[in-house]
């Protein structure tokens, strides 16, 4: 738990999933918006995806809410938690996507 703690406190991390956020935040509406992604089999991939993305967000969550009795709880623990699971998120669905594109 102390290492735990010592991440989460960590802003320099915490600074890097903010820039981390941005690129993969337009990598992500580009895929939605792309050509392919507005037929029928484009938008199953994209629904594929975001069920694992939500699933991954939940355990996420989840985890979140069992660490926060074991960690203090400031701003900078908040927004650390907070930002990685987005970043997380969004990366499991970009890569769920471009995994079910390569399927098909």
């Amino acid at each position: 738990m102390k290492v735990l703690n010592e991440l989460v406190s960590n802003r320099d991390i915490l600074i890097a999933g903010i820039w981390y956020a941005q690129p993969i935040t337009v990598i992500l509406v580009v895929l939605f918006f792309m050509k392919s992604s507005r037929d029928e089999r484009g938008r199953a991939i994209i629904g594929k995806a975001s069920i694992i993305a939500i699933m991954v967000f939940i355990v996420l969550i989840n985890f979140f809410a069992k660490i926060s009795d074991c960690i203090p709880i400031n701003y900078d623990t908040v927004a650390f938690c907070v930002q990685w699971i987005y970043d997380i998120v969004v990366t499991v669905e970009v890569v769920a996507i471009l995994i079910y594109k390569k399927i098909q």
